[in-house]
């Protein structure tokens, strides 16, 4: 039987494995509720919704700053938004059971803590901006680089795009560990919404500085030889990633000369979902969040799912 918690629990330390989702009404954070509600229905998953206050942190002189005290309006605002997010997932997944959570710290703290061991974790691009929002871009960006699950961001929805058919999932490989663990999870997703596959690998050859070797004939046979090899390369990763899986699962491999942001933004356009890894191997080691994965949630307009690699004796 499905169970709906509309009374908002505030932060404990209970472990959480289903799928968490913030909320603070925007659309942005709205599309993020039915996104998280579907996978989570699809995955026999609970869904947690959680909403932060983001209030202040206070100093103490000799002890450790203390968070501020919510307004008693914050909190009933808090309640009335749970409340609603609770009776829209009821209408809409009745099977679904939902859970919800207040925090009083900020957006990203907040989530990052409720998605300690959750299997997902979903966020909207941009929210309100105002002092109770919990989506912020900065903070869909922290998430993506911190949390110890995949993240989807998902943008408001274009009204045009609605209605659209897609059935399309996309995904960047590029030999990294975080690009093998995105497409073993692209798979999952193009799966579970019985769409097609696209794997997109982007390559290039430096260009000389001298103007009159960008004609040279070396440097024409350098572009093709890298063009071929990319192209048997991404074939190899995608016939191993699939054995096993069923053998009507469509699969298209777009090789291209190309920017791997811009390569992705372009034939992610209309998909279903993007899915990158955290970090490919043009990404410095203490760099969380690789530029390309930046760049293809700042300017995506469907959702985006950041990967993040396993360490070695991590979960199968």
């Amino acid at each position: 039987m499905t169970t709906h918690h509309n009374t908002p629990s505030t932060e404990n330390t209970d472990r959480f494995t289903g799928v968490v989702v913030g909320v603070d009404g925007s659309a942005a954070s709205r599309a993020a509720l039915d996104w998280a509600a579907r996978a989570a229905e699809d995955a026999g998953l609970e869904l947690l919704v959680v909403h932060a206050l983001s209030m202040p942190l206070i100093s103490v002189p000799f002890s450790a700053p203390m968070r501020m005290t919510p307004p008693p309006e914050y909190a009933q605002r808090a309640s009335i938004l749970l409340s609603e997010a609770a009776d829209h997932v009821a209408r809409t997944r009745p099977r679904l059971d939902v859970r919800s959570r207040v925090s009083a710290a900020e957006g990203a703290p907040a989530l990052l803590k409720a998605a300690k061991d959750a299997s997902l974790l979903v966020v909207g691009s941009r929210g309100l901006g105002d002092v109770g929002a919990v989506f912020l871009g900065s903070v869909s960006t922290r998430v993506s680089a911190h949390a110890s699950c995949p993240v989807v961001v998902v943008p408001a929805p274009d009204q045009e795009a609605v209605h659209r058919p897609r059935r399309r999932v996309v995904v960047g490989v590029d030999g990294s560990a975080a690009a093998e663990a995105a497409l073993d999870r692209a798979l999952t997703e193009t799966v579970r919404l019985e769409a097609e596959l696209v794997v997109v690998h982007a390559w290039s050859v430096p260009v000389p500085i001298d103007a009159l070797a960008l004609e040279a004939r070396s440097y024409q046979a350098d572009r093709e030889y890298f063009g071929i090899r990319a192209d048997k390369y991404v074939q190899g990763i995608v016939e191993d990633a699939r054995s096993g899986l069923a053998s009507d699962l469509t699969v298209r491999v777009a090789v291209r000369e190309d920017h791997a942001a811009h390569a992705l933004l372009v034939e992610g356009e209309g998909a279903d979902l993007i899915v990158v890894g955290s970090r490919g191997r043009g990404g410095f080691t203490g760099l969380l969040l690789g530029s390309v994965s930046q760049t293809v949630l700042h300017h995506a307009k469907v959702p985006v799912m950041v990967v993040r690699s396993l360490p070695e004796g991590g979960r199968g």
